[in-house]
């Protein structure tokens, strides 16, 4: 049973990872396109495909954790979104965005470990 518990918390875990990344990559999208040309509204309608791939994995994940657990980590998003930022958009990244993205992603680790701790019980 806990091999089981264990399977179903690291499927959790990798399909929340993929819902952030395919919502960040979708708000890269979503900025790059325009409603003025076709092209435009390709990229966006592909932003919005790849949205709602990635809440069809968010909701996957809640088959097999906490949603307790699991919806907070999909913060780790705001860190993905930082460094899309900086590579599409030259955004700076600061002191400060450094270390609320550090905040966020430890705030995630603690969740995970939460987790952990209720696959053993």
């Amino acid at each position: 049973m806990a091999e089981s518990k264990k399977k179903n918390w690291t499927r959790a875990i990798l399909l929340i990872c993929l819902a952030a990344v395919l919502n960040s990559f979708s708000q890269v999208l979503w900025k790059i396109g325009d409603m003025q040309s076709l092209k435009g509204f390709l990229i966006l309608l592909l932003g919005l495909l790849i949205s709602g791939a990635g809440m069809v994995f968010m909701m996957l994940s809640f088959r097999f954790g906490e949603v307790s657990i699991l919806q907070p980590m999909m913060s780790v998003g705001f860190a993905l979104s930082m460094v899309f930022g900086a590579l599409f958009f030259a955004e700076t990244i600061t002191l400060n965005k450094l270390i609320g993205t550090a905040l966020i992603i430890v705030g995630a680790a603690l969740l995970n470990t939460e987790g952990k701790k209720g696959e053993r019980e």
